[in-house]
């Protein structure tokens, strides 16, 4: 009757259950490497320095269809969902999370979703379309709000970045 009922037929139960249990171990661990290791370990790829916050909900059908860029920002209860159904379809695609985001906390996206380099998406956005680099997007559908590479955003953070990591090692 709707095609909730039948994800069995795309993935293989036990494998889905072997996901769902890393995914809700790796929900519950503050951002560090071995979390990360472990949504890895199920097929996410992930770059490096990459904070996932608590709570946040990585695609346990589909983790293998999931990247995540360097240096980005996940927060608390943002949804990556490479799957979505429907009442009559069951939608997957890829989802491409670039370099140095930020997703504030409850964010979601429809798959397939592109998010470009160094957007930040508001709380509670709902991205349902490909996000273009440099973009601030609020609301839910999620709209542009502004152009960041306008006013210059993360330059001066990078470069006191640079720095502090010169310093460091």
């Amino acid at each position: 009757l709707n095609a909730g009922s039948h994800w069995y037929c795309m993935r293989n139960p036990f494998r889905m259950l072997w996901t769902a249990f890393i995914v809700e171990i790796a929900r519950k661990l503050p951002p560090c490497g071995f979390k990360n290791n472990l949504l890895r370990m199920i097929g996410v790829k992930i770059g490096k320095d990459v904070c996932i916050v608590p709570d946040a909900v990585i695609d346990w059908l589909f983790p293998e269809l999931i990247e995540i860029g360097d240096g980005t920002l996940i927060g608390g209860s943002a949804w990556i969902a490479a799957h979505s159904i429907g009442i009559d379809e069951i939608r997957v695609g890829r989802v491409k999370i670039g370099k140095q985001v930020m997703m504030g906390s409850f964010v979601c996206n429809e798959p397939p979703t592109t998010i470009g380099d160094r957007a930040v998406l508001g709380i509670y956005a709902y991205i349902n379309k490909d996000v273009p680099a440099d973009a601030f997007m609020v609301g839910i559908p999620a709209q542009v709000k502004k152009d960041l590479k306008e006013i210059g955003y993360l330059k001066e953070f990078n470069e006191n970045l640079q720095k502090w990591h010169g310093k460091r090692l």
